[in-house]
């Protein structure tokens, strides 16, 4: 159980460490599949598998798991279908189908070749750090985030969160940190970034696997442009690509990290996955405030950078 993005979201309000209360809450929006006229569905899954809850508390953190549902219906297919039926009507009327007619023949395509679509099934995980107060999803979009983040507040009904704000603008920050090759104490720059011009839209400088030390890379920030996303290490631990939104991709526990995990002797797979979130809960729950304080801490906080 180790997660592959961060994508933080501030609770404007407590959540209790009491599995049985998310359980009551997620029941309303648990999974189950798609009807035969169904294209997509959602609902909350149990992370440790069927027969466990649907929210599993450990370190003081709630961990819950979005199951989706999708038919695949490939467009081909549908335009072929569409194709020969629109020709046998024309056959049958010696005229060819209008814009409309062809708009409610593909909808009744669809309608007839639901029922037969197999299903592609995608998971996002998340939880609920009660003791800082903050919602993390291990998702690789921001559209994916938002769908977790949808269906959790359908199903907890009063569940108010939303982005964490900072003082300064992490591309503010981040841009000083490579242009002065000064960043916190505890952070490392990688090899990776992405430049923007933010007076020229498009205009995009993209840098993998190079030395950001070079001057090719300081000429570009002295042209205007600005870090979008920096590669970065915290403290030794946690590797990742972080961006102007604070969501950290391409999530990486390092070596020290991974020792500890080791160390558990786990009897089955359900143990090891309580075991790995509870230790990535732990380690995010240290990096995650001091993330912040790198941009001078959250809004209405006052924190030194």
């Amino acid at each position: 159980m180790w997660f592959r993005n961060l994508i933080p979201y501030r609770l404007r309000e407590g959540v209790a460490y009491d599995a049985e209360v998310a359980e009551s809450r997620l029941a309303s929006l648990v999974f189950s599949s798609c009807g035969p006229l169904e294209s997509r569905r959602s609902g909350f899954v149990p992370p440790l598998g069927p027969e466990a809850p649907l929210a599993h508390a450990a370190a003081g953190s709630l961990l819950l798991c979005l199951q989706q549902e999708e038919k695949l219906l490939p467009a081909s297919v549908v335009r072929e279908t569409l194709d020969q039926r629109a020709q046998e009507r024309e056959d049958a009327e010696g005229r060819k189908p209008s814009k409309r007619e062809r708009g409610r023949m593909r909808e009744e395509v669809v309608h007839d070749l639901l029922p037969r679509a197999f299903s592609r099934y995608k998971r996002t995980w998340g939880y609920i750090d009660t003791e800082t107060g903050y919602l993390v999803v291990d998702a690789s979009s921001d559209k994916q985030a938002e769908h977790f983040v949808e269906q959790l507040r359908e199903a907890w009904g009063d569940l108010a969160l939303g982005p964490p704000e900072t003082w300064m603008p992490p591309s503010a920050v981040m841009t000083r940190w490579l242009a002065q090759q000064e960043p916190p104490g505890d952070v490392e720059l990688g090899d990776e970034v992405v430049l923007e011009d933010p007076n020229a839209e498009g205009c995009e400088v993209r840098v993998k696997r190079q030395d950001l030390t070079a001057g090719d890379i300081r000429a570009h920030i002295d042209h205007g442009k600005r870090v979008q996303r920096l590669a970065l290490t915290y403290a030794e631990r946690i590797s990742g690509v972080l961006d102007t939104g604070l969501a950290l991709r391409r999530l990486r526990f390092n070596d020290i990290v991974r020792e500890q995990a080791g160390d558990r002797d786990a009897e089955t797979e359900a143990e090891q996955l309580d075991a790995d979130f509870a230790l990535m809960a732990l380690e995010l729950r240290a990096m995650l405030p001091r993330m912040l304080e790198w941009f001078g801490g959250e809004e209405g906080v006052r924190h030194a950078a």
